[in-house]
């Protein structure tokens, strides 16, 4: 538990195959979903009885190690990924990318890490949740950004200051890239910081925020103003004629009337699969065509929960 890198154990357990490795977990007393995937190389240590969800997948030797521990529906953590706090909870539909760090460089019992779901944590970010880490629903942590709860090298005794603190970022705020949030700070709902960005203080919701420290640039309707109704079923329009060519780009065999745009409300996919645009939430679904649009219109920031 104390280890950065459990290496022993993932090249040891870690190497066995999926199957093998979840009815092992199973027999000491652990939940594993259906159709749950751990990949080779994988591992997870937790001193208490943990559970993962349906349809969640851990990557090549990722590695997530705490005492308590808990991962929801159709996450995807994907490979060469560290995790270590002491209280870990990750919602549904999470996704953490490749080489992110989030491990506590001083692990005790305040060390907590909340990943609500729809939460996106991109490649190469660092989270240090040697205090309590909120990431509220669908917030996105960008590329080579850094959370910290401490600040802490230089000695106390020579009058170097020393910082503990909790960390919340809000939902669906977006920390853009190589965002540096320092202890202690609270960022607003929908709120977006800027490329480069120094957080040392709390931002409200809906602003946009930049710089050296960042301070409030503009508020969310002068630069993001709300579409009318109609502006939203045309750009739904717009997104699903985008869908079709690249359908047709990558040879997927459809007809144009399999999907049906229903107003703002609602898009039906081959009359089974439902995609609830007003609550965010759509049917569970092995159909090709249903999966690719979700990930398509992921691409302008419209998702999804899974509905079971």
């Amino acid at each position: 538990m104390n280890n950065r890198i459990p290496l022993k154990k993932m090249l040891t357990f870690g190497l066995l195959p999926s199957g093998l490795k979840k009815a092992l977990y199973r027999l000491q007393g652990n939940h594993i979903g259906k159709h749950v995937k751990l990949s080779w190389g994988s591992v997870i240590v937790s001193k208490e009885k943990f559970s993962i969800g349906d349809d969640s997948r851990i990557g090549h030797f990722s590695s997530i190690c705490g005492r308590s521990l808990q991962i929801g529906c159709g996450c995807n953590i994907r490979s060469a990924v560290i995790i270590n706090a002491d209280n870990i909870q990750i919602g549904n539909d999470v996704v953490i990318s490749e080489t992110a760090i989030l491990r506590a460089g001083h692990l005790s019992e305040q060390s907590s890490l909340i990943i609500d779901d729809l939460v996106h944590i991109f490649p190469s970010t660092t989270i240090d949740p040697s205090r309590h880490v909120h990431l509220q629903e669908e917030c996105a942590v960008g590329p080579g950004c850094s959370i910290f709860t401490h600040g802490s090298y230089k000695n106390i005794l020579d009058g170097y200051p020393v910082h503990y603190g909790n960390v919340v970022i809000g939902k669906r705020v977006e920390l853009t890239y190589n965002v540096f949030v320092a202890p202690g700070v609270t960022i607003g709902d929908d709120t977006i910081v800027g490329y480069g960005s120094y957080v040392n203080q709390d931002l409200p919701a809906n602003v946009l925020a930049a710089g050296l420290p960042a301070v409030v640039k503009r508020q969310k309707e002068q630069f993001a103003p709300t579409p009318s109704e109609k502006e939203k079923e045309e750009i739904l329009k717009d997104i699903i004629e985008e869908f079709h060519k690249h359908l047709s780009y990558n040879g997927i065999h459809f007809s144009e009337d399999q999907i049906q745009l229903i107003g703002t409300n609602e898009i039906i996919v081959k009359g089974n699969t439902h995609f609830d645009l007003q609550n965010r939430c759509c049917d569970k679904t092995e159909d090709t065509i249903a999966i690719s649009l979700r990930r398509f219109l992921s691409r302008y920031g419209i998702r999804f929960k899974t509905l079971e």
